[in-house]
Parts: structure tokens; sequence; C-alpha cells
């Protein structure tokens, strides 16, 4: 987020009327100038947000050069200045193409690149892979959103589940900002996936309209806390779920978009380090997987970490098709009337969600911890006499090894050898839905009597139904957009 930026001058500053006037302090006005730099604003855009912070009738600004922060231009850089950066990303994201990696190097490396020499090197070092990007064509599918905080939709995935790691995406779809991207030993309890739920809204000051979700018990938490929620800030909602279920395929399409853009440009890197030791690891022993669940997930989590945002401070791609705002997701979070939209967040307070954490995902519950307390004390130990380094993707195999061979050269106790066994007990966890609770138009019923899912909702483009006390319908005030399932990470939607 940008700085905060409010003035400390005491004395109103003085200047003849044949003079500049005054930039502000150098310690207010340079951290600004560097957030909107990094964004890959332009100095007459770094100008106009810059100076939205200050008052343009008593300041001036200083040239972006003076600090060093260049334009694409004027940073000239060449093949042999971005070489070890390239290389570097090539590594981790290996389908990553030429505009993603421009905003790569100036988020992650602080350096303007221009486009145009970087698709020169592709079509040198790899014009296969040119070629293949160039074939894709776009799937389109509609997605309805208000504003921001309208929704907050979010889904699970499980294909790296061969090596006991499990993840979740929650985001705002009309800003197209993530709320959260997590992996763990599991995504299937639903105390677990409600934390990340309240954890997202606590550092927005509150919570969506509604939440969405395809229909499963591991989203019963959310549904429930966000519905318990909505219902005690507004009495008005009483008996109707504020969560909509989506069981049509291809409903809940912003996360699955997500999905594919994961697979696509982060996965098969990191996916390839994972396999490089897959003949070290068996599912079905439990110390193979406490051990590779102790050292890849806080790894990928950081990984993880750094491409959330910079997913978030970089723009997608234009697109005539689409009626939603254009910009960087976290701007539009930040001044969405600047972006014709609005903000429909929730306020609640931090007490609030206080006890919304103690009811719907205690923080003592066991699948918060990582690994058994008797297995953490003793890996602890085992790395401190080891020495080993941090965890990443060239070292996790070698601290795997080093580690697996000094636990089966133990005599492991009985009571270790129960908490291993026992470390999955809460993969799964049972929580009722609330009963007495009509659905929201174009939702479905997570399950039926019989416990099968309910039938399939609604397209999400047509409504017959009259509307209801307690539901607010965004159609009132959205138009329809196209969203594609095939479009680059921040090259488009």
């Amino acid at each position: 987020m940008p700085p905060d930026s409010s003035s400390t001058l005491a004395d109103e500053p003085r200047r003849r009327s044949n003079q500049h006037r005054p930039i502000p302090p150098d310690s207010e006005l340079r951290p600004l100038v560097s957030f909107y730099w990094n964004l890959g604003f332009t100095c007459p855009k770094i100008l106009d947000a810059v100076m939205a912070h200050f008052d343009r009738d008593r300041y001036g600004l200083r040239r972006c050069e003076e600090w060093g922060m260049k334009s694409t231009r004027k940073t000239a850089a060449d093949w042999a200045t971005i070489e070890p950066m390239f290389n570097e990303l090539r590594q981790k994201f290996p389908n990553m193409g030429a505009r993603s990696m421009v905003q790569n190097m100036r988020l992650v490396y602080g350096v303007k690149v221009p486009e145009a020499l970087l698709n020169r090197a592709f079509q040198l070092v790899e014009p296969d892979q040119v070629a293949r990007r160039k074939r894709k064509r776009f799937r389109r599918k509609r997605f309805w959103a208000a504003g921001i905080m309208d929704i907050l939709t979010f889904d699970q995935h499980d294909k790296w589940k061969r090596f006991g790691l499990w993840l979740h995406v929650g985001l705002d779809p009309l800003p197209g900002r993530l709320a959260w991207l997590k992996i763990w030993w599991t995504n299937r309890n639903p105390r677990l996936i409600t934390s990340y739920y309240i954890e997202a809204c606590r550092q927005l000051g509150g919570i969506p309209l509604i939440t969405q979700s395809d229909a499963g018990p591991e989203n019963y938490g959310i549904a429930n806390c966000q519905t318990v929620t909505r219902q005690e800030l507004d009495n008005s909602l009483i008996g109707t779920l504020q969560h909509r279920w989506v069981n049509k395929k291809g409903t809940n399409v912003k996360p699955e978009i997500v999905w594919s853009l994961l697979r696509r440009y982060f996965a098969p890197g990191f996916q390839d380090i994972l396999e490089r030791g897959e003949y070290l690891f068996d599912l079905n022993n439990p110390l193979h997987r406490l051990l590779l669940r102790w050292l890849a997930i806080p790894w990928l989590q950081r990984e993880l970490d750094n491409w959330l945002n910079t997913f978030n401070w970089t723009p997608r791609r234009a697109d005539k098709h689409k009626v939603m705002p254009h910009g960087i997701p976290n701007l539009m979070l930040l001044n969405p009337e600047q972006y014709g939209t609005h903000n429909y967040r929730i306020e609640v307070t931090p007490e609030k969600f206080d006890e919304m954490e103690a009811k719907w995902a205690p923080p003592d519950d066991p699948v918060f911890q990582l690994v058994p307390p008797l297995f953490k004390s003793q890996v602890e130990r085992l790395q401190l006499q080891l020495g080993t380094p941090e965890v990443t993707g060239d070292n996790l195999w070698d601290v795997y090894s080093q580690l697996l061979t000094a636990f089966e050269s133990m005599a492991l106790e009985d009571e270790f050898m129960s908490a291993m066994q026992g470390a999955d007990d809460h993969f799964e966890s049972s929580i009722e839905l609330l009963e007495g609770q009509k659905d929201l138009p174009q939702g479905a019923a997570a399950a039926s009597d019989d416990g099968e899912e309910g039938a399939d909702s609604d397209d999400g483009l047509e409504n017959n139904s009259d509307e209801e006390d307690g539901y607010y319908d965004p159609r009132q005030y959205a138009e329809y957009v196209d969203f594609t399932d095939d479009e680059a990470p921040y090259d488009a939607y």
C-alpha cells in the first residue's frame, strides 16, 4: 500500500513569485515516488499520483531521475544487464512470457526493461515456446460482480496431493485481486479454510456482501461465519444464507482461472523441483510426509506470497470485450471511485473478528499445526545439529535426505511413532451447515436430504424469481463481463 504522506511542516512554505514551488520533505516524498515508480507509472502519472497526497498550490515535485528512478528508455538495459535476472526467473517460471517478465524485473529487481528486448531474447532462446503461446485460444465465460467486496469467491486445488500438499485461493472478482493463496497439508478442513477468510477480511477491515464457492462440507465454515456475522450486523438478513453455492461446472470461473494461471506459469518450475526427489518420498510413510511438509510448505508459501504480491500489483491487459474497470487490483481497492466502481465492504471491528475466529477457526485447533509438537521439537534439534540453511528449491532434497538419514538412525519411541501416525487425524473436520436458511437466488442447496449434491444452480445470466427479503441482487448495478481461463497472469482480465 502507498506510504502515508501527511505533511509535518509547521510553517507555510514561502517562495518568491519567480521561484519554483518548494518540494515536500524527502522523507515523505521519496517513498511515494518509489512506490509508484515500481508499479510502472510514467513520470507524468507519478506526478499526478504523488501530488494527490500533497497540496499542489504549495509544493512542486523533484524529477525521478535525481533518485536513480529512470524511465525504460533512459535505463538503456541490454542483454548483459538482464541475463542473470532472466535466467533466475526462467528457472522459477519456465513458462513466463515477456510482458510478465518485464513486470517481475521491475517489481522484484527494480529494473525497467523494454519488452522488445525480452521478445527478441525469447525468440532466440525458445522460439518453440513463443509459437505455442501464440497459438492459444481463449474460452470466454461470464461472471457477475457489482463492485469491490460485493463477492468473495474461493476454491481448492489438489494437483499436488501426491506430495501431501494442498492449495486454496480466495479472490475479489471485480478488481481481480487475490485475497489469499495458501498451501497446507489439507484443504478439506472447514476451520482451516475459515481462518483464511477471517485473516484476509481482517486485513481489509471488513467482510464482503456475500461469499461464494462450490458446494462441499469444507466450505460450511465460511458460509456459516459470513452468514452469522452479516445477520448480526443487519437483522433484515436473518433467515437467508449469505453465501452462494455454485454447483454447475464452470460457474465459479474466477478461482478456476487462477488455478489455470498458476498451473501454467507458477507450478511447472516448482513441480520439477518436487519431482526431482520423488524417488526419496513415499506418501504412505508418515515420517516422509511430515518431513517434506516441514521443509516444503514454508518455502512454497513464501514463493506463493511473492507471486500473489506481484499479481496484485500489476494491471491486467486491457480488453475491449470487458466492461470491468481496468487497473492495478490493489490501487482499485484503495481508490474504487477513481475507477468508476464502489467498495461494498461491510465494516467489522477487530473485536468482532476475534469473536469470529474463536468460534469458527480457534487457533488451538490441531489443524493449524504444521507438524505434531513432538516431531517439531525433534526435527528442530536435528536441524540445529546439522547446521542446515534456509530451505530453497536448490537444497530442498539435500536437507530432506540429511534429516531422513538422521531420523532413520534413531530409535524412535512409541509415543513419537503414535504422534506421527495421528498427524493427519484432522485432515477433515465436521461442521454442520446452518439450518433454516433460505438459499440466495441462483444458488442451489449445498446438499439434498439424501446427502447427494443439490441440483445445479442457474447459469447466472437469467433470474426468474422475485427479489426476496435479505437478498442483495448485484445485477441491479452490474453489467456482464466476459472472462477467459486462458489468459496470461499479469497480461489479461
